[in-house]
């Protein structure tokens, strides 16, 4: 039982035998002037802030939970807001119950069990949209599916705070290489290092004799696909990118292709397709807007990418995710 006063923060810790209890989910917006209501309920509150700045107050800590920011709000504890607001807030929140969780401190060796779920009071994630895209379709789910109990909701919002859990295991990696690479067989994640590791064994065995093959050209791709992360939504090409780099475009695309297995085109436009994904499942926004916003001038060129990258019309794309629940003052 955790305790009705939040004395020191930490990580919430529980194994899963089976899904969570989901309760509920929705996305909250408000302007200017709101303040969180003084409350006491008996489920935890997965907060997620998206945009502003959502001051709360949890027992006896006082919290300012930035965009990007997650915050786990304990049952049978008070909370409320902290002050009003004085800009605009967008954050998405989630009611759960989780079975004989208990309280580390965050400095405790954390459980390496991947059935363990490991959900920070406090925490910037290193990977946000990746959130983001899972609270949107959670809320559908719920819109179709709720409000009753259902395992789809239930199993969905697990795999939600796996996610959390993962990000979390994780976070020195995702700093640095900002995302998972993915998983393997056995359910355990793939992290970019492992990815590195694995082309740089890749390059041993390359012929040493050719200069993209030699281990040696791994360091300077690495920090030209960080410099393309960082700049793939504005006005890019691989003419400009090599020439920042000192490279011949052909050149540099080869090197590339021989490290990551992909091109310097096709990278640019697998960052900008992964930004319009979370935009177009999370906002409102126009396919236009979304397509100036992730680089492209001409919206009718990004539906074509977009269709050939996804087998489906940003339109078609955003109507996987149309039923949004939105609390609004």
């Amino acid at each position: 039982m955790l305790s009705a006063t939040l004395v020191a923060m930490g990580i919430t810790t529980c194994r899963l035998e089976g899904p969570v209890d989901f309760y509920s989910v929705g996305q909250f917006v408000s302007g200017p002037g709101w303040r969180h209501l003084r409350r006491t309920i008996d489920t935890f509150e997965l907060m997620f802030v998206r945009r502003g700045v959502l001051p709360m107050r949890v027992g006896e800590q006082t919290l300012h939970i930035e965009a990007g920011q997650i915050a786990l709000l304990p049952p049978n504890v008070e909370h409320a807001g902290a002050d009003i607001i004085t800009s605009d807030v967008d954050f998405y929140w989630m009611h759960f119950k989780l079975p004989d969780a208990r309280m580390l401190p965050d400095d405790a060796g954390l459980p390496q069990d991947d059935h363990c779920l490991l959900l920070p009071d406090e925490r910037t994630l290193p990977d946000p949209d990746r959130l983001a895209v899972m609270c949107g379709q959670l809320i559908d789910i719920y819109a179709r599916f709720g409000p009753y109990s259902n395992a789809y909701c239930d199993y969905f919002a697990t795999g939600l705070l796996l996610e959390v859990s993962a990000q979390e295991r994780l976070k020195a990696d995702f700093a640095a290489h900002r995302t998972l690479a993915g998983y393997r067989g056995d359910g355990k994640p793939i992290t970019s290092a492992d990815r590195v590791r694995q082309q740089q064994e890749w390059a041993m065995h390359v012929d040493s004799a050719g200069a993209a093959g030699d281990s040696s050209g791994l360091a300077p791709m690495l920090a030209i696909r960080s410099w393309i992360m960082a700049n793939a939504f504005d006005d890019i090409t691989v003419a400009k990118v090599a020439a920042r780099f000192h490279y011949s475009p052909s050149y540099l695309t080869a090197m590339y292709r021989r490290v990551f297995g992909v091109g310097v085109a096709e990278q640019i436009i697998e960052y900008r397709i992964d930004r319009a994904r979370e935009l177009l499942s999370s906002t409102a926004s126009s396919v236009a807007d979304i397509a100036r916003e992730v680089g492209y001038a001409d919206p009718k060129y990004f539906m074509r990418v977009f269709k050939r990258r996804t087998g489906l019309t940003p339109g078609q794309y955003r109507d996987a995710f149309p039923a949004r629940l939105y609390n609004t003052v």
